[in-house]
């Protein structure tokens, strides 16, 4: 399976992968789902955003854990930078960022 790379350009024109990801971790007082799709949204809109404007960023997958009140993001990105941006922009706390490794990686199929 694995979570697809972004490809970014570099100065000389190439493209490659970005394989670099974040995971965001929140503990949240209790509140309606709602306002986490609400939240969801905004997050992609800011990722959006900022991978038109060249910063290749996104989260690519979002899980809510209801009886621990925690919101977990897995974020595709080409540095901590744009994932703090990416909160930013959606009028987000920023809470602790962790670097990850994708164990998946080497499941992906040549295509």
């Amino acid at each position: 399976m694995g979570i697809s790379p972004l490809l970014t350009q570099s100065r000389s024109g190439h493209t490659s992968d970005v394989d670099k990801h974040f995971i965001i971790d929140w503990t949240l007082p209790p509140s309606p789902l709602v306002d986490l799709h609400a939240a969801h949204r905004a997050i992609d809109e800011a990722g959006r955003r900022l991978t038109a404007e060249g910063e290749q960023v996104r989260c690519v997958y979002s899980t809510y854990a209801p009886s621990q009140h925690r919101w977990i993001c897995l974020f595709a990105a080409a540095s901590e930078d744009a994932v703090r941006k990416v909160h930013e922009i959606a009028q987000l706390p920023v809470p602790r960022i962790v670097a990850a490794i994708d164990l998946s990686l080497g499941d992906r199929q040549p295509t």
